[in-house]
């Protein structure tokens, strides 16, 4: 991802409201090719679901999730 993508994806997730997780928030604010990406990867792991990957981006640190999202 783009340095710029990247500003805009956290900028969007400062916007998201509190009441959901932070695992939520942060899938939600994903662009739409890396959520597709995510979606197949849980259907070829056998889930109906991506709580997985929610429950994975809940328990990264600000950095972390940083860095995930310039290998995304």
């Amino acid at each position: 991802m783009t340095k710029s993508t990247i500003t805009k994806t956290l900028l969007k997730l400062e916007a998201q409201p509190k009441e959901y997780s932070l695992g939520f928030n942060r899938l939600t604010v994903l662009p739409i090719r890396v959520r597709k990406n995510i979606n197949l990867a849980c259907i070829l792991k056998g889930e109906n679901n991506n709580l997985s990957m929610k429950d994975f981006l809940n328990n990264l640190t600000n950095q972390e999730f940083i860095n995930f999202l310039k290998l995304a």
